[in-house]
């Protein structure tokens, strides 16, 4: 049978902290992916730590949140806790580095292409430029290839922009979002 992780948010007015319980049959099931069961599942279930991650207002809750995990009575040892918040811990540490790759990734793929598209967008001024040149073409077809010439050397130039620009912020929220549920005080408690 399969875990069935459900998670239930609960704002306290008094500390305006942010509880999470999740009910695992395994403390691994913390760390593993599950797809949603239609069948089964919650609406509102959250199956994992990194789905947990991925709530885009997470982030700014997380330094007062606290992680209660409920796991069936014969799962827990006087170690358990413990052995829960490294894997936690090691577990955000680990989703740290693989952000941090990603961005060094992107931005190595973005600077290329950027260094790529001005080349490219260079020879489109200079084709543009040579193209208004031609007088044995008439006027108008002159134009529209100039014109056309430097927008091809403008669209070469949108993704290599995108991806320094607007693509980078993922990496950045991601890693930011682990860094703080790595700090997350954890507890655990048997499943009545």
């Amino acid at each position: 049978m399969t875990s069935r992780l459900v998670a239930e948010w609960l704002v306290m007015a008094e500390d305006s902290s942010t509880e999470v319980t999740i009910r695992v049959n395994d403390l691994r099931d913390l760390f593993r992916e599950r797809e949603f069961d239609p069948f089964t599942d919650d609406l509102d279930s959250v199956s994992s730590l990194a789905q947990l991650a991925q709530l885009p207002h997470l982030a700014s809750k997380l330094k007062t949140a606290k992680l209660r995990i409920l796991l069936p009575q014969e799962q827990i040892a006087p170690e358990t806790e413990a052995r829960a918040q490294r894997a936690l811990e090691r577990y955000c540490e680990h989703m740290v580095t693989e952000a941090r790759r990603k961005l060094v990734a992107m931005r190595w793929v973005g600077l290329r292409g950027l260094f790529i598209g001005v080349l490219f967008f260079g020879l489109s001024l200079v084709a543009s430029t040579a193209a208004q040149r031609l007088f044995w073409i008439p006027e108008d077809l002159r134009l529209l290839v100039s014109e056309s010439l430097v927008v091809a050397g403008w669209v070469i130039m949108w993704q290599p922009l995108d991806t320094l620009v607007q693509g980078l912020w993922p990496h950045w929220e991601e890693e930011r979002t682990f860094k703080a549920m790595s700090a997350v005080q954890l507890s655990v408690q048997p499943d009545c």
